[in-house]
């Protein structure tokens, strides 16, 4: 009783009429501790939930969602050092101020995440420079050697676009510089901030995870070697442990099987890799090999087939003006018919292909002169943008493709990429010539319409040796049939040349670059894309296409306005400031004249 009689008290003195200066008083101090309210209560709900607003049209503030789901993993510190620092040209300054606006967006969702920015030429001493600068290149750092003009004076520096990353006593090294965008200047460091989520997100996941996924490629039966192969192969291992396998007919080259000793006819299986790449085989498979592959899809495991229905290649052009494309037989296509696809004995003529060069003519001293024809046998693919493994990608370069048809199987099937609608179809035997290459191409005949030529199968498979196995077979525990498969997913191109890299005298060429034309083509980034998918880090694939605008400033037109701007900047603000001072004396005055007014009466 007395608590409320003390409560009544202090109200009534409050809110009790006093005079006009004790009036505007107690509003005054209402006023700042209700400020000071909003404030603190602010300041709470922002510590327990974060948000931020992100007005530009490309969303390039904004963190993926794969991106946010991965910090929020992070418990313990990762701490990432950034050598882009220091005295730069305004492109590379462009470049490390969007990694550390990117680094603070990564710090703002998990304060794991630690940094520091470090000048290599920050060292009055040029002992101690060179030194660190040792220390770097042992670390495999390759800097850039940039000259820049001082005062009218040629100053060179090294810069390194490079951060480190650090997590439980493991070290990364990540380069910030990307050629995915131009090939030099201002097209190189558009596509290294296109690339910088995507990089800063792979590595740290990389590095962070305990253990990488394994990928396989299945040797033993005429596939690619591995120098053919070999910057598809290192992409890979970006994310994956990479290993290659011969089967050899034995049953636990790809699954691993468990037996136990007290239970009869009880077996374990775990397959040993998460994702195998066949590679444009090229000699025939024993049925124990297809089978041991069977049981590997049957357990979960997923597939990348790369395949050629027929032999031909431009190597058998070279000594001779023509060449017949035969039915390329390994026996796979038996097991592919069961799961859902069927690749199909012929080759694709498209009008939108690459070029290849004709000598027709020689220079001066015997030089050759080169010709370059559209070769219809070497379409360009353009991807449509219906699934994500082939979506935002350049054009892939296919050579002689064939088309695939779906079969009757449980597997639902998405086409990745078709030709174009001017596609003409040749069915084996074919003959090819380069006497058509100079032949003029009937449109007429290009009216097959856009064809599938690379497939995705996805869901629950049916064994291909359900109901063509003994039933001793089927029931031995050593065997451990399995006629239907787990949840899995498996794509096949019909094309075994996609994957394979160029050289040009001995000098290895990146997946995709056409020597000729020397046209950098899209074949990698589908190919990654298509393991990132079977291996279940599709998340990765719309981060790696992630495009952001580099917006321009008119150089013209700042220097034709600098004036007018430098005004505008200076005066401006000083104006409104003095207006505003002006207007609120006068609502002041205004409103107190009033409350004197009404006092006196």
């Amino acid at each position: 009783m007395e608590m409320k009689k003390r409560i009544i008290s202090f109200f009534k003195k409050v809110f009790k009429p006093t005079s006009v200066k004790a009036d505007v008083k107690r509003s005054h101090i209402l006023q700042l501790v209700l400020g000071l309210i909003t404030i603190i209560f602010v300041n709470v709900v922002g510590y327990y939930f974060f948000a931020r607003l992100d007005l530009t049209e490309e969303k390039r503030y904004s963190l993926s969602d794969s991106t946010k789901s991965m910090l929020k993993q992070i418990d313990e510190v990762v701490f990432i050092r950034c050598y882009l620092n220091g005295d730069m040209p305004a492109s590379y300054k462009t470049l490390k101020n969007e990694t550390k606006e990117m680094l603070d967006q990564f710090r703002a969702y998990n304060s794991n995440i630690e940094y520091e920015f470090i000048d290599p030429n920050n060292f009055e001493n040029h002992k101690e420079r060179d030194e660190f600068y040792g220390r770097l290149f042992e670390k495999g750092f390759s800097p850039i050697n940039t000259r820049t003009t001082k005062s009218n004076t040629q100053v060179q520096q090294y810069i390194f676009p490079y951060i480190e990353i650090v997590h439980k006593g493991r070290t990364s090294i990540v380069p910030l510089l990307s050629s995915k965008k131009g090939i030099a200047g201002d097209g190189i460091i558009a596509g290294s901030i296109e690339n910088l989520e995507y990089n800063l997100y792979s590595s740290i996941r990389s590095i962070v995870a305990a253990k990488k996924d394994k990928v396989v490629f299945l040797y033993g039966h005429g596939e690619l070697p591995v120098e053919n192969i070999y910057d598809f192969v290192s992409s890979l291992s970006e994310y994956y442990d990479v290993d290659s396998i011969t089967i050899n007919e034995k049953l636990n080259s790809l699954t691993d099987r468990v037996y136990d000793t007290t239970t009869a006819n009880a077996v374990g299986f775990a397959n040993k890799y998460k994702c195998m790449i066949v590679a444009k085989p090229t000699s025939v498979f024993s049925y124990k090999d297809l089978y041991i592959i069977d049981q590997f899809i049957m357990h979960g495991g997923r597939v990348l087939w790369l395949l050629d229905a027929l032999n031909v290649s431009m190597d058998s052009l070279q000594t001779q003006p023509s060449t017949l494309a035969i039915s390329n037989f390994t026996g796979v296509d038996d097991i592919l018919f069961r799961y859902g696809a069927k690749v199909n004995t012929n080759l694709v003529m498209d009008l939108q292909c690459a070029k290849v060069p004709i000598v027709t003519g020689q220079y001066q001293d015997n030089v050759p002169q080169m010709t370059y024809y559209p070769w219809n046998f070497f379409p360009e693919i353009h991807p449509n943008s219906n699934h994500v493994v082939s979506d935002k990608i350049s054009p892939v370069k296919m050579e002689f493709v064939s088309t695939i048809d779906t079969t009757a199987s449980q597997a639902t099937k998405t086409v990745l990429l078709s030709s174009s609608a001017g596609t003409r179809i040749m069915n084996a035997p074919v003959n090819v010539s380069l006497t058509m290459l100079k032949q003029k191409q009937s449109a007429n005949l290009f009216n097959s319409g856009a064809k599938p030529v690379a497939m995705l199968l996805e869901g629950e498979f049916v064994s291909a040796f359900k109901n063509r196995l003994t039933a001793t077979m089927e029931e031995s525990a050593q065997i451990a049939y399995k006629d239907y498969s787990d949840s899995t997913s498996m794509i096949v191109v019909a094309d075994g040349d996609i994957c394979r890299n160029d050289f040009i005298n001995g000098q290895l060429l990146p997946l995709g670059y056409d020597k000729y034309t020397r046209q950098m083509y899209g074949n990698k980034e589908f190919l990654v894309n298509c393991v990132n998918y079977l291996c279940g880090d599709e998340d990765l694939i719309p981060l790696r296409s992630r495009e952001v605008i580099m917006r321009k400033l008119d150089t013209a037109k700042i220097e034709r306005e600098r004036t007018f701007w430098q005004v505008i900047n200076v005066a401006l603000p000083v104006v409104i400031v003095i207006l505003s001072g002006v207007i609120l004396i006068l609502m002041r005055k205004r409103i107190y004249c009033k409350k004197n007014t009404t006092v006196k009466h």
